[in-house]
């Protein structure tokens, strides 16, 4: 009995010495990462997103705001979710319970104790529905989270550019890069003036510290510090050019693809009238009524202010509403939202669609036609061309054993007349006497060949062009340059290829008379302090090669374009006028184009160019159009232009009821 009552004493010893030996072990020696791993449990840090900073026009219209949206998120506990709670979950926010447990599994591998969104922007009968039911899904709470608003829509919505979730490079760089902190949850500007202004609209994270239970659910929480909103940038965009030049292009790609004249004609009156106004609409081609142009789908417009190089207006058509954007990003796979946004994008890419994405103004090229016909005219006037002397147009101009065609017979042309009337067979004989290598001097002077370098849209949206000389013709195709090609390129074709933006920054170049700046969409960028953070100012970027004497007889003969017998005397017959309340007459400056494409076996629908400046006396705004596959310049792009000067003059333009 007594070795019975020593061995059961014994064994008591020993379990209490290891009982005693696993306390110790737990107090003493992994007593700090118990307690930690028990505050993990317990308390949570967690960021408050900070609202982006937002974006205005110059005259004050919001652009880009955010919005509140209520997020459903999961904070994990040691009990994970059961099958029942999950179903009951999933009914609840509309999500997969597939969708529901990827979610978790991939948020927890990078940050265990992180909460997972599991569905953004939900409704309020969603948000009541789960706020009802909070108590019987651990975990689980609702968070209220700024989310990007344009309350416009579509406007400008090629240079505010997209917001997406942010992606691995851009988490790894972001944060080097500025003073924010950046992590796997944030939204980032992918595109335009959202991508380039990104660490000024970028706020700073606030903190909060929260409480739960063992089952995860909140038990108190307390901010740390509150979130601080991105700083707001203000923009040299006039919204109501904006929108007139976005409407503009949509009315007149519209009215071209049904084969009508853009603007209509009161037989009344007996003359066209107003974009806008009410008459008869007539075929686009007289000499072919029944004529169409169905690949008119895409067109830009670009204004510039001649003094500075602020951008007034960028419009790209056809568009896209950003707030598609907003939330896109946090639709968790397998969902009914992610599979209509990715239909969406496929969408906005589509080539057949127009690929609203594309930002034609500043990335699509293509040939400038007869816009192009400045350059000439003053690299010819810079060798030493008599600007009095003339040349007879006959149609077209036989040499080098080939006939090079005019579209139509002008008769005897000096320099004048020919900027005036677009004669092809004065320049054709101009570009020889200046040779292309002063053309391209003349052409690189005013940028052509190379990126604008326009201050608020990232450097590689912009392309760069084509501006052809020997040696890129060498380089890129093997070949010398033939003389041919340099009257080609007198009239702007051939392999010439330049974006809207150039156009207008050439324009703009010519109207200031050789001053070419650097043009620019940012004014300034203010905290939410109200302090000046940044501001612009102009930048003279280069100036042209030529006497002010010859920059003016070019300046006159775009000035004769708007006369009568200018190619663009017809939409603008009733310039010069006198500007409501002030003791001035605007008078307009300006050059049609129509750019050839295609070859003589698979020939396509010209593009219609046209750039203008106003006053002309007095320049303020430079304006470049290009209606694609839409025929000639004064048919399709004069229109546009003619109702952007309109409203930036004040004159009678887009109704109240359009805008």
């Amino acid at each position: 009995m007594r070795g019975r009552v020593r061995y059961f004493g014994a064994l008591i010893i020993i379990l209490i010495l290891v009982l005693l030996g696993r306390a110790a072990q737990l107090q003493i020696l992994d007593g700090d990462d118990l307690l930690l791993a028990s505050l993990q449990q317990r308390l949570r840090v967690l960021s408050i997103p900070a609202p982006r900073g937002k974006i205005l026009s110059s005259d004050g219209l919001v652009l880009a705001s955010n919005r509140p949206a209520f997020v459903a998120q999961y904070l994990p506990s040691s009990d994970p979710l059961t099958e029942a709670q999950l179903g009951l979950l999933s009914d609840l926010i509309g999500v997969p319970v597939e969708s529901i447990l990827g979610a978790i599994g991939d948020q927890t591998r990078l940050r265990p104790y992180a909460p997972v969104d599991l569905r953004i922007d939900l409704s309020p009968s969603e948000y009541t529905a789960l706020m009802e039911n909070r108590y019987l899904l651990p975990g689980i709470r609702v968070e209220a989270r700024p989310v990007r608003l344009y309350p416009n829509e579509d406007l400008a919505a090629h240079l505010l550019g997209y917001v997406l979730k942010i992606n691995e490079h851009e988490l790894r760089t972001f944060g080097e890069r500025s003073d924010r902190t950046y992590d796997n949850r944030d939204v980032v500007g992918k595109t335009g003036v959202e991508r380039s202004m990104e660490f000024y609209l970028q706020g700073r994270v606030g903190e909060m510290r929260i409480e739960v239970d063992a089952f995860g659910r909140l038990v108190e929480s307390v901010i740390g510090y509150v979130p601080r909103p991105g700083d707001d940038v203000y923009l040299t965009l006039d919204s109501g050019l904006q929108l007139v030049a976005e409407r503009a292009l949509e009315v007149v790609t519209e009215r071209m693809q049904e084969g009508y004249d853009p603007v209509p004609y009161d037989p009344a009156l007996g003359r066209y009238v107003g974009l806008w106004d009410e008459g008869i609409m007539l075929p686009a081609d007289p000499a072919n009524p029944s004529r169409t142009y169905p690949d008119a789908t895409s067109a830009s417009a670009v204004v510039i202010d001649v003094r500075t190089g602020a951008l007034l207006a960028m419009a790209s058509h056809p568009s896209f509403d950003l707030n598609d954007f907003a939330t896109a990003p946090l639709h968790l796979p397998g969902t009914e939202g992610a599979e209509q946004w990715a239909m969406q994008w496929q969408e906005l890419n589509d080539l057949r669609a127009g690929q609203p994405l594309l930002n034609r103004a500043v990335a699509q090229i293509t040939p400038s036609g007869s816009t192009f016909k400045m350059v000439t005219a003053l690299a010819a006037l810079e060798e030493g061309l008599n600007p009095a002397a003339t040349h007879t147009c006959k149609g077209a101009l036989d040499i080098f054993g080939q006939s090079y065609g005019c579209w139509r017979v002008h008769g005897v042309v000096d320099l004048y007349k020919a900027i005036a009337e677009s004669c092809n067979v004065y320049f054709y004989q101009a570009g020889l006497q200046a040779g292309i290598d002063s053309i391209v001097e003349i052409a690189r002077a005013f940028g052509f060949g190379e990126a604008t370098g326009l201050l608020g849209l990232p450097p590689g949206e912009e392309s760069g062009g084509i501006l052809p000389d020997r040696m890129w013709k060498q380089e890129t195709l093997g070949e010398p340059w033939y003389p041919g090609e340099t009257l080609m390129a007198a009239i702007g074709q051939g392999f010439h290829a330049y974006t809207p933006l150039q156009l207008a920054v050439y324009t703009a170049t010519i109207a200031s008379g050789g001053t070419r700046y650097r043009p620019y969409v940012v004014d300034r960028v203010m905290g939410d302090d109200g302090e000046l953070v940044w501001e612009a100012s102009p930048n003279v970027l280069a100036t042209l090669p030529a006497s002010d004497a010859n920059i003016r007889l070019v300046q006159k003969g775009m000035e004769g374009a708007m006369f009568p017998g200018g190619t663009g005397y017809w939409r603008f017959f009733d310039y010069p006028k006198e500007l409501p309340g002030e003791d001035r007459v605007i008078s307009v400056a300006g050059k049609t184009g129509t750019a050839e494409i295609g070859t003589p076996a698979s020939p396509r629908q010209s593009h219609g160019l046209f750039v203008a400046y106003a006053p002309a006396q007095d320049p303020e705004i430079a304006v470049a159009v290009i209606i694609y596959h839409a025929g000639g310049g004064s048919l399709a792009g004069a229109p546009v232009a003619r109702v952007i000067m309109d409203e930036y003059f004040g004159f009678p333009s887009l109704p109240d009821d359009i805008r």
